[in-house]
C-alpha cells in the first residue's frame, strides 16, 4: 500500500462546533462543487448527512477477513461515557436534531449494556435517532429490550461470510443467523437493518441473498458494501468483477424487477445508490420507477421547506406540497397506487411493506478522491468533529490517539484510546508498538504476520 499518511491532511475533521446558520449548507456545496447536486439529490437538500458513526469500542468478537478497523485498534481502550457524550454534543451542533447515530466500533455490544443505554436515552434526548450496529452475536433478545427500552431506534445486523463463522460455508448458510436475529428485534419496535460486505468469493450468492431479503417482511433496509481495500483485513485489492454496475444488476436479479437506482440520488453517485421498494408475499416493485416524477416530487418539497430544522420533516411537507399542487400529489399518489397493484398475487401472500436498498462503495485507504470526501454522507465522530468515514479509516489510528478535549463540572481534561482514564495534561502517548503487543490482542494482518513468524522458529 502507498504511503497515505503525508496525502491525509487535507481531510480534516469539521471542528467539534458548527457555525452558521444552515447545517445542510456543508454537504449542499460539496455535492455542487462535484456536479452532483442534480434534481434528483436529497442529500443537503433534504438533510445535513444520512448519519454519523460514534465508535464506542475499537473491540471485537470477530476477526473478518475484511475489516475496516486498523491493526493497532485491539490495543486500544474504550472511550468513558464522557468523552461520547461531548461528541453526542458535537454532532448535534453539526447536524441537529433528527440525524441518525451509529452506535459501532468495533462491536458496541462488547461494552456494558448501562453504557449504551445511557447513550440511547442521551441520544434521545437531543431530538437524534440511535442506530446500533453489530454482528449480532451478543445482541440477545434481553440485550435490545433494555435498549428499546431506552430509546434505540434501530438496529443493524453485520452478517457474511467474510467473518468466518464456524460452521457457515456460505452465505445461503447464514441465513439462519439472519433470521434468529430478526426474531429477537421482532416486536421490539426496532427498525430492522441487515448489512453485507460484497466480494470475491460470495458475489455469486448475492441474487439468492437479495430475494431472500426481500421476503423479510420485518426488514426495513437492506445494504451492501463493497469490498474495499483499507483497515487490517487479510483480503485487500478489489476483484475487477466487483462495481457498482455488477452488484446493481446482482441485486436487481434477487429482487426479480428493475429497482431503478438511478432515479434519487444520496450523496455521491460513485459512493452510493439507493432505491426504495414496496414488497408482499415473494413479489417487489421499485417505487421509483417513474424517473420524471422523483425529481418534480423533490422539487415540489423543497419548495415548501422553510429551512428551519436541519432535517426538513416529510411527513409535514408532503401535506403542505399536496394542498400547493393538489395535481401534482394526485399523480403522485396515483403512482404509488399503481406500485401496489403491480405487486399482484403477491398481496393475496402477505402485508405490504416497504424497504430501503443501499449499495456502498467505500474508497481504498490509497485511494481516496477530495470530491468524494467532500461530498460525503457518512460521517464518523472524532476528537475534532466529524470526519468523511473514508478518509478515517484511512489513518485511524491518527485519530484514535488525537486527543479529545472533555470540560466538565471537574474542569478540563484530556482522552485518547492509548490510555484508560482521563487526564488533566494533552500530551498524551502514543499507541504501544505492536510488535511487542501480546498476540491476543491483534487482530487481521498483523496478527496473520505474528502467527507466520511463530510458526518458524
Amino acid at each position: 500500500m502507498k504511503d497515505i499518511a503525508s496525502g491525509l491532511s487535507r481531510f480534516a475533521p469539521a471542528g467539534r462546533t458548527f457555525h452558521g446558520s444552515d447545517r445542510r449548507a456543508p454537504l449542499r456545496e460539496g455535492l455542487r462543487g462535484c456536479g452532483e447536486y442534480g434534481a434528483s439529490q436529497t442529500a443537503g437538500r433534504f438533510y445535513p448527512i444520512a448519519c454519523v458513526a460514534l465508535e464506542v469500542t475499537q473491540r471485537c468478537n470477530l476477526d473478518c477477513t475484511l475489516c475496516y478497523l486498523s491493526d493497532r485498534a485491539e490495543m486500544t481502550y474504550d472511550p468513558p461515557l464522557s468523552v461520547l457524550f461531548a461528541r453526542l454534543a458535537s454532532i448535534h451542533s453539526h447536524y441537529g436534531p433528527g440525524v441518525s447515530v451509529q452506535l459501532t466500533g468495533g462491536d458496541p455490544t462488547l461494552r456494558k449494556v448501562e453504557d449504551l443505554e445511557a447513550l440511547c436515552r442521551e441520544i434521545n434526548r437531543l431530538g437524534m435517532r440511535s442506530c446500533l450496529m453489530t454482528n449480532g452475536i451478543r445482541a440477545s433478545r434481553a440485550f435490545l429490550t433494555r435498549l428499546a427500552a431506552a430509546g434505540l431506534n434501530d438496529v443493524a445486523f453485520h452478517v457474511d461470510m467474510t467473518q468466518e463463522r464456524a460452521g457457515f460455508h456460505s452465505e445461503a448458510d447464514l441465513n439462519r443467523v439472519r433470521r434468529k436475529y430478526i426474531a429477537r428485534a421482532r416486536g421490539l419496535g426496532l427498525r430492522i437493518l441487515i448489512n453485507t460486505t460484497v466480494f470475491g468469493e460470495n458475489l455469486a450468492e448475492i441474487p439468492a441473498l437479495a430475494r431472500f431479503l426481500r421476503d423479510q417482511p420485518e426488514v426495513a433496509f437492506v445494504s451492501f458494501q463493497m469490498q474495499a481495500d483499507t483497515g487490517r483485513g487479510v483480503l485487500r485489492e478489489r476483484p475487477d468483477a466487483i462495481t457498482q454496475a455488477s452488484v446493481m444488476r446482482a441485486v436487481e436479479q434477487g429482487y426479480a424487477t428493475p429497482l431503478h437506482f438511478d432515479a434519487a440520488s444520496v450523496g455521491h453517485a460513485s459512493c452510493n445508490r439507493y432505491t426504495s421498494v414496496l414488497t408482499a408475499g415473494g413479489r417487489a416493485v421499485s417505487v421509483l420507477s417513474n424517473r420524471r416524477l422523483v425529481p418534480r416530487v423533490i422539487a415540489a418539497l423543497e419548495r415548501v421547506d422553510r429551512n428551519e430544522d436541519a432535517h426538513i420533516p416529510i411527513r409535514a411537507s408532503v401535506l403542505s406540497m399536496a394542498i400547493r399542487q393538489p395535481l401534482l400529489a394526485l399523480r403522485a399518489a396515483a403512482h404509488l397506487v399503481g406500485c401496489v397493484m403491480r405487486l399482484g398475487s403477491g398481496l393475496l401472500r402477505g402485508r405490504v411493506r416497504r424497504q430501503a436498498v443501499f449499495i456502498h462503495n467505500f474508497m481504498a485507504a490509497d485511494a481516496l478522491e477530495d470530491d468524494r470526501c467532500a461530498a460525503c454522507v457518512f460521517m464518523v465522530a472524532t476528537a475534532k468533529g466529524p470526519l468523511s468515514m473514508c478518509a478515517h479509516n484511512a489513518q485511524r489510528d491518527v485519530h484514535l490517539t488525537t486527543p479529545d478535549r472533555v470540560d466538565g463540572p471537574m474542569g478540563r481534561h484530556w482522552w485518547n484510546a492509548a490510555v484508560k482514564d482521563l487526564s488533566d495534561r494533552p500530551d498524551l502517548p502514543d499507541l504501544d508498538d505492536p510488535n511487542i503487543a501480546p498476540i491476543k490482542r491483534l487482530k487481521g494482518q498483523l496478527r496473520a504476520r505474528r502467527k507466520n513468524v511463530k510458526g518458524t522458529r
